[in-house]
């Protein structure tokens, strides 16, 4: 139900939304990354974030003393390296086994962290830190002010549809709002996750033709579902997520 349907609150159009999310994306970041460029280094790789810029070559020669052991008869290995304005945050290294006689036989694939020098390391990633800070960043000013800076930049304002005047808006919606954001991009999530976490740390990801059946059709899932969003916001309506929570995007 759109309550504030009106010509006195013109709808934030898609540009301004997605950038204004851009800059928003930006200002969280960027500390985070040179603070990951910084620890990578003082720590010889043992702390490491995935970095503004990536890398691929393949490896030259696989490290010795690879814990748990890389996949019997592995014939693909590559280095991937990520790094920040400041310099190296990330390096990882990429082993798998994969099948040329049948397209039903899986793929074994298991990835390592290493350091500095390129040898293999017991480290810790801390993307999931960046993640929680925008979370908080995006919850914390939408419900306080009903803007980021990135949209106050954009003259952009998130309201509650019920009091539209009103700068705050109550929790629960606001969450609501960005869980329902992701309801399309779910189910390919919960599958990559599984196959990420759900098959033995011994194996790593295993990626049989089945496998990539289901992660094809669950991408046109998310697809088809940001393409309807993309419609609704064109057409200056409340996508699905904003008639859900019980809010609206409108230009400040």
């Amino acid at each position: 139900m759109n309550i504030v349907a009106s010509a006195d609150y013109p709808r934030a159009g898609c540009w301004r939304r997605w950038l204004a999310n851009f800059i928003d994306a930006i200002i969280v970041n960027l500390p985070f990354q040179f603070l990951a460029a910084i620890l990578f280094t003082a720590t010889a790789g043992s702390i490491q974030m995935a970095g503004l810029f990536n890398s691929c070559a393949p490896a030259r020669v696989i490290p010795e003393g690879l814990n748990p052991p890389p996949p019997h008869d592995s014939n693909f290995a590559v280095v991937c390296k990520s790094s920040t304005f400041s310099g190296p945050t990330s390096v990882t290294l990429t082993v798998a086994h994969i099948a040329q006689q049948a397209a039903s036989t899986p793929a074994i694939v298991q990835r390592y962290m290493l350091d500095a020098d390129g040898q293999p390391i017991h480290g810790t990633t801390v993307d999931w830190v960046t993640g929680l800070a925008f979370a908080a960043y995006i919850i914390g000013f939408v419900t306080k002010t009903g803007q980021t800076l990135g949209a106050r930049l954009l003259s952009v304002r998130i309201v509650d549809a019920v009091e539209p005047s009103m700068f705050e808006i109550p929790l629960r919606k606001v969450v609501v709002r960005y869980l329902a954001m992701s309801i399309g991009c779910l189910p390919i999530c919960v599958l990559l996750l599984f196959q990420k976490f759900g098959v033995g740390r011994d194996v790593g990801f295993v990626a049989s033709a089945d496998s990539i059946k289901w992660v094809w059709a669950l991408l046109a899932v998310a697809i088809a579902w940001f393409v309807v969003l993309v419609v609704q916001i064109a057409m200056k309506r409340d996508p699905i997520y904003d008639a859900l929570a019980g809010t609206a995007v409108l230009r400040d």
